[in-house]
């Protein structure tokens, strides 16, 4: 899906693929996913964002072909 303009304020100024930081908790900000047999890798979340009134207009991943770790 291709966002042409924000949802908010029909902007159409939005900054797409920006990488999001932890900040100063520990631990990582990312979606879990099985990498190896006993081990687990985290894919970086993306934002797009509107700079006109600060939406976040989605969440995503680059790389989508992984085994995603989810409670069930």
């Amino acid at each position: 899906m291709i966002i042409d303009g924000c949802p908010h304020c029909n902007a159409a100024t939005i900054i797409r693929n920006i990488m999001m930081s932890q900040g100063t908790e520990p631990g990582r900000l990312g979606l879990d996913y099985k990498a190896l047999k006993f081990f687990a890798g985290g894919e970086t979340l993306l934002a797009d964002l509107c700079t006109s009134c600060g939406t976040v207009v989605r969440f995503h991943v680059k790389n989508t072909d992984r085994k995603w770790m989810t409670r069930d």
